[in-house]
């Protein structure tokens, strides 16, 4: 095959290869929200579909120091898309959305974790590729797309995105030689990324865990609020946030059922908070319930970290029947 045979034939099937990686990237993020992720959280940078330009495609399948026998088909990343998250633990949300879909057959091609076991003194681009093909031939955007298509998909963390920016067309593809002292410093930067990813991963999780209590007391609370008045609560608002951040350490498992018992004990707390409705936004929020337990049960802890105007907490406890001294 030569090149003039190669672009016709390109030309021909670009469009079909346009389709089918619109195609992979729509099912990837369309399985992404049925698992609840917000792509515009998830996702740190747009995922488009992306097409090798001719030059990009004669370079690969004639000059590099690549033996092709059938260039056109054995080039693999004709089409191929990138998605970009902030943590290493979300790629592998995306490696098992792409594992187990059932409109293509897929090739890893290469992982980071693999490379790192196989040489662990080595620090060098970092990313995970796969190849996908079209199971069966496929209509989308009333184009066919044949049976064997290849997409290739990247995936990376936005710190191993900004290294490969940096280094993949400046070094790896660099046409002079690179002095060594480069190599180096494009070694070390890979090392202190790779800690930088360890460390956003493991706060993450630290942070997770925290917030997944704090949104279970949430919910947990709202239910209350409906139960005892009868009336829908406000959404949290920064200053329920602000509330369930500082006293995060008080936050356990019996939690809910200390508030109950205090609301069962103080059943006027319940009027206050219907009468105060209309005109106080915190008395519209579900923490209401849990600053009302918290002035009764934990007295002095309340005065040494309430995070809100003093003015608020001296209604509340007038309210409860309980002397504060905040000033």
């Amino acid at each position: 095959m030569n090149e003039t045979n190669f672009l016709s034939i390109w030309r021909k099937e670009n469009p079909m290869y346009d389709a089918w990686g619109k195609f992979v990237v729509s099912e990837i993020c369309g399985a992404l929200e049925k698992k609840n992720i917000v792509l515009s959280q998830f996702l740190k940078l747009p995922t488009t579909p992306r097409l090798k330009t001719e030059d990009s495609l004669l370079d690969k399948a004639f000059n590099r120091k690549k033996e092709y026998k059938d260039p056109y088909n054995e080039i693999e990343d004709k089409v191929g898309c990138r998605f970009v998250v902030l943590l290493i633990d979300q790629i592998k949300t995306i490696t098992e959305i792409i594992e187990s879909n059932p409109n293509w057959e897929f090739k890893e091609c290469r992982h980071f974790s693999s490379e790192r076991a196989k040489e662990p003194l080595l620090f060098t681009y970092q990313s995970v590729h796969y190849v996908v093909k079209a199971k069966n031939e496929i209509i989308s955007d009333n184009i066919t797309i044949k049976k064997s298509t290849p997409c290739e998909i990247q995936i990376r963390t936005l710190l191993q995105h900004a290294y490969a920016e940096l280094t993949h067309d400046a070094v790896y593809k660099a046409k002079t030689l690179v002095q060594h002292d480069v190599h180096r410093t494009v070694a070390k930067s890979m090392a202190l990324i790779e800690t930088t990813d360890d460390f956003f991963s493991d706060v993450h999780n630290k942070l997770g865990s925290s917030s997944a209590d704090k949104h279970f007391l949430q919910n947990e609370l709202d239910k209350l609020f409906i139960d005892y008045t009868e009336v829908l609560p406000l959404p949290a608002q920064k200053s329920s946030l602000v509330i369930l951040d500082e006293f995060d350490s008080y936050i356990s498992e019996n939690t809910i059922h200390d508030v109950k018992r205090t609301l069962d004990k103080n059943p006027h707390l319940i009027d206050e908070i219907k009468s105060d409705l209309p005109s106080n936004p915190l008395y519209s929020q579900s923490i209401v319930l849990y600053v009302y337990y918290l002035i009764i049960k934990r007295t002095h802890t309340l005065i040494d970290n309430w995070p809100l105007n003093s003015k608020i907490l001296d209604k509340l406890a007038v309210n409860a029947g309980v002397s504060l001294d905040i000033n």
